[in-house]
């Protein structure tokens, strides 16, 4: 029975390592100006539609689709969708694909469970970690949510080996989750006992490390190449303030557990530049349609190859500006985070977090280790503070003014040694109790 399982997918795996191949001699082209993907996302719809008529029917019976529609006629899917409603989503051909299960719950809180088939992620990292310069044999160093046993961290062990090829997630995985003022010491002398040339991870992670080494003054025995910020915002602040640092350019790189986009900032502009080759991208309105080039929307993605669930038309949560399609290839000016944070003043209207945190330049900034924001009243916010060490009054007035300037909204301070990070290591910037 195992080796039929195992000879039932080689038509899978086949076609996985032609369209792997294909796509790394692709690749290297989209980051020209004259990049025209077009047809090849032209071909990869066609080809995702056509396996999806036939391998979920219910899921086009339920939606009333004839099956002859184009992909903007589809319906927006959600995770809540998808939970509902299970059996419309899963293939009819999953005993033949290769297939694992895959989780996310990430800062939205709502944990969601679903099935990916091998895609191209890997071959897509591989593509950025070389227009970023990274040579073969070069230490990457990933700083994510990594869990450990108890045994472990009592010995002050916060690391563990993933590659030995380093490719293409990284050689060795320092871990956020017990990242503390009393054991930062230990982080920076595992990384110069590794001494990388590439720092991977989350922004909030790898900016507490930044603002650590400037309070004590700590200097590398290494030089660092880049870092690339991923699974979190960025905020601008944070770009800035980490390359001033750690003296090394940051890169950016956005997507999802989903495997349905994959997106890299390509200049100092740190503007996204998104693969069609992974995924169909959208920036949508309230209302469904597609913004215009500068504005504001919801992400939406459609995978192009997740064959064992139809991510076709997904919404992400997450919001854009969007900065306009040249040959297929879609551009981001920023990526902000879930739509759902907002914040809301005394008359209940809403205001984006984003407009609050991201567009204003605060100087305090630059001395609070992290933060978060509850609100549990309409026209009030409480702020969580772990202060850093130059933290002042001043900076609480600077925060409390701009608020209350911008949207009359109030703020309350409580200041707390550490934040609980979410069960993956990433910060929350918002927890809304309002509903």
């Amino acid at each position: 029975m195992h080796i039929w399982k195992n000879l039932s997918k080689t038509a899978f795996w086949m076609d996985y390592y032609i369209q792997d191949r294909q796509m790394r001699e692709r690749l290297p082209a989209l980051n020209r100006a004259d990049a025209d993907f077009t047809e090849d996302e032209r071909r990869l719809q066609r080809r995702l539609l056509r396996y999806c008529r036939k391998a979920y029917p219910e899921y086009y019976r339920f939606y009333g689709l004839s099956k002859a529609e184009c992909l903007a006629d589809y319906p927006l899917i959600t995770k809540e969708d998808m939970r509902a409603h299970p059996e419309l989503f899963h293939s009819k051909y999953k005993k033949w694909l290769a297939v694992h299960p895959a989780t996310t719950g990430g800062s939205t809180g709502i944990p969601f469970g679903f099935e990916l088939s091998a895609n191209h992620d890997p071959v897509h990292q591989e593509f950025l970690w070389k227009l970023m310069g990274y040579r073969t044999g070069e230490k990457i160093i990933c700083i994510n949510g990594s869990s450990f046993p108890q045994e472990q961290i009592e010995r002050k062990i916060y690391h563990c080996e993933l590659s030995p090829t380093q490719m293409p997630y990284g050689g060795y995985a320092l871990s956020c989750l017990y990242l503390t003022e009393a054991t930062a010491p230990y982080y920076f002398e595992f990384m110069e006992k590794i001494r990388p040339s590439w720092l991977r991870g989350y922004s909030s992670a790898i900016y507490r490390l930044a603002q650590y080494a400037a309070e004590h003054q700590i200097v590398p025995g290494y030089r660092l190449k880049g870092i690339q910020l991923t699974s979190e915002t960025v905020f601008e602040h944070q770009i800035s303030y980490i390359e001033q640092v750690f003296q090394t350019k940051v890169y950016l790189q956005y997507g999802h557990t989903e495997a349905a986009v994959f997106a890299y900032s390509y200049d100092e502009s740190y503007r996204y530049r998104c693969s069609p080759l992974y995924g169909h991208v959208e920036v949508l309105d309230e209302n469904g349609k597609q913004v215009r080039e500068g504005e504001t929307g919801e992400i939406v993605v459609t995978s192009y190859f997740n064959y064992a669930m139809p991510f076709i038309r997904y919404r992400t949560g997450d919001m854009a500006e969007y900065g306009g399609t040249k040959g297929a290839v879609v551009t981001l000016n920023k990526v902000w985070g879930r739509a759902q944070d907002v914040v809301y003043t005394s008359a209940g209207e809403a205001v984006s977090l984003s407009a609050l945190i991201v567009a204003p330049h605060y100087q305090a900034y630059a001395h609070i280790n992290r933060w978060k924001l509850i609100q549990e009243e309409y026209g009030k916010i409480r702020f969580q503070i772990v202060k850093g060490s130059e933290y002042t009054e001043k900076d609480e007035a600077e925060i409390r003014e701009n608020f209350y300037r911008n949207t009359g909204i109030e703020t309350v301070f409580e200041y707390v040694e550490q934040l609980e990070l979410t069960g993956r290591g990433k910060s929350v910037i918002l927890e809304q109790r309002l509903h």
